[in-house]
């Protein structure tokens, strides 16, 4: 049946809720906007008759596009061959020292401004992968280092990652970035490489760095690079990725395990990347049977299968590798699409900062979690979240240097909010990430967020550049402002 991106307009936010809860839409972003005339709207993705039922119980639904003609024809700006393979034409070599990608010499990092460099279309999934070899090839081994994970994917892929750091100090602020998770967001992939040969050109050359209006001076890159371990996994999914952007369901979202002979097609093959690690990943022991969880214990359900067991899948094994190796990892950032949000912890309900033994790990609120206080529902605020006054008031304030930076760039807005904000999660990165040094001491405090960029999955290139450019000057803005505050990450490590 054919897909359609709708906008869904509700009187109250439980109506919202009921559109999980009850009716099992599909849901585009974690927040919802408001206006005093029409109530509470949400993207969301439906076929015809999940629509109609919609309508039948008060509902207003909008069609905004037809999702399965749209991923045809965003299928178009996907890169063909591999262009960090290919030679670069005579005239790719007078280009200005200051475009976007142009090589510092004729070497191996000018293959990568030939595959960027006004590049009209989205990296293919080999790109990628030829991307992090240039980026630690020549002239850049100094300050890269190719990272090869250790578990292949279902489809048998390597996946690898980089690290960019002037300096092996242990001591040294690590910093995450994660991408390419869910496999229609197709730009998350860009964004990531974008923001690797950026930084890598400009501390090299000694550059200033400038995004759309957004500048950063030679002084910061050379900081950021020189201060900070920084690793970079741009494409923990790459079969999902590559079926997506090659197959007739380009809004695949969820990795490609098969689970039995007979499901090598359909919707009974995959599980949600971001709903599989372990954090309350056994929701339904975990939650209120009542919370709107936007996680399935369906095997075949087409969007957020969470998986057989946390960890069950390579690629989330990969991302906690990361984790585990690096352990002076005390900032992560899982980059996703769409909805102009930066998302911290928690995802599983509201935040508070005054009872911590109101919290995850405690078995005697299981059945509470994940009724949203904004509701206003009797006893919606029987549980909530525990976490450090001292934590949330560095996440919003990150959070709000990052928002800001992207305004910079071009005047677009993000919004910094709790991920929890419509509906709980369970099983996500960031949540996970932020987790760790709460259930062993031994670990790291871990700063962890999700940002929504953009409004489509999948908007045309032009268009995603753009988006590229903005959330690159959130990440140097997010990585300079560990660089500068030293004092407020003192406590890394602590709880």
């Amino acid at each position: 049946m054919t897909r359609y991106h709708i906008k869904i307009t509700g009187q109250s936010k439980e109506a919202m809720a009921d559109l999980i809860r009850k009716y099992k839409i599909n849901i585009f972003n974690h927040g919802i906007s408001y206006s005093k005339e029409t109530g509470y709207s949400i993207d969301a993705m439906a076929v015809l008759d999940d629509i109609q039922l919609l309508e039948k119980n008060g509902y207003i639904v909008v069609i905004l596009e037809n999702l399965d003609e749209s991923g045809k024809a965003s299928q178009k700006e996907v890169g063909k061959g591999n262009r960090y393979t290919q030679q670069p034409q005579p005239q790719q070599k007078q280009r200005s020292l200051s475009s976007p990608f142009t090589p510092i010499s004729p070497s191996a990092s000018e293959i990568s401004s030939v595959a960027l460099d006004n590049a009209i279309s989205y990296l293919n999934v080999e790109e990628v992968e030829a991307a992090l070899s240039v980026a630690t090839s020549a002239p850049y081994t100094a300050i890269t280092k190719l990272i090869s994970l250790p578990e292949s994917t279902w489809e048998g892929r390597q996946c690898n990652a980089i690290k960019i750091a002037n300096g092996n100090d242990f001591e040294r602020p690590g910093v995450y970035f994660l991408g390419g998770v869910h496999a229609r967001e197709w730009g998350s992939s860009d964004i990531l490489v974008y923001f690797v040969e950026q930084i890598e050109k400009a501390y090299l050359e000694n550059t200033d760095l400038t995004l759309g209006a957004k500048n950063f001076s030679a002084s910061d890159i050379q900081t950021i690079v020189n201060t900070l371990d920084i690793i970079v996994f741009p494409q923990a999914n790459p079969d999902g990725r590559n079926y997506s952007m090659t197959s007739t369901d380009a809004m695949w979202r969820k990795n490609r395990r098969i689970r039995s002979p007979n499901s090598s097609s359909g919707d009974c093959v995959g599980v949600d990347i971001n709903r599989n690690y372990d954090f309350v990943w056994d929701f339904p022991t975990c939650f209120n049977p009542s919370a709107p969880v936007h996680t399935s214990t369906d095997p075949c359900d087409h969007e957020v299968y969470h998986g057989s067991s946390a960890f069950s899948e390579p690629e989330t094994r990969n991302t906690k590798w990361i984790f585990d190796k690096f352990k002076n990892i005390g900032f992560f950032i899982d980059i996703h699409s769409h909805g102009k949000d930066i998302l911290y912890s928690w995802g599983d309900d509201d935040d508070q900062t005054t009872n911590p033994n109101m919290n995850f790990q405690n078995p005697s609120y299981n059945g509470q979690r994940g009724i949203i206080d904004s509701s206003g529902l009797p006893g919606a605020s029987a549980y909530k979240e525990y976490i450090p006054s001292s934590d949330l008031d560095v996440a919003i304030e990150l959070g709000n240097t990052m928002r800001d930076s992207i305004k910079a760039v071009r005047g677009t807005s993000y919004t910094v909010k709790s991920a929890d904000d419509l509906y709980p999660t369970s099983g996500a990165s960031d949540d996970y990430a932020y987790s760790r040094h709460f259930k062993d001491v031994i670990n790291n405090k871990i700063f962890a967020y999700t940002i929504e960029w953009g409004t489509k999955f999948q908007p045309l290139y032009p268009e995603m550049k753009k988006i590229i450019q903005e959330i690159t000057a959130a990440l140097i803005s997010f990585c300079l402002w560990i660089c500068n505050n030293p004092q407020r990450i003192s406590f890394i490590g602590e709880n």
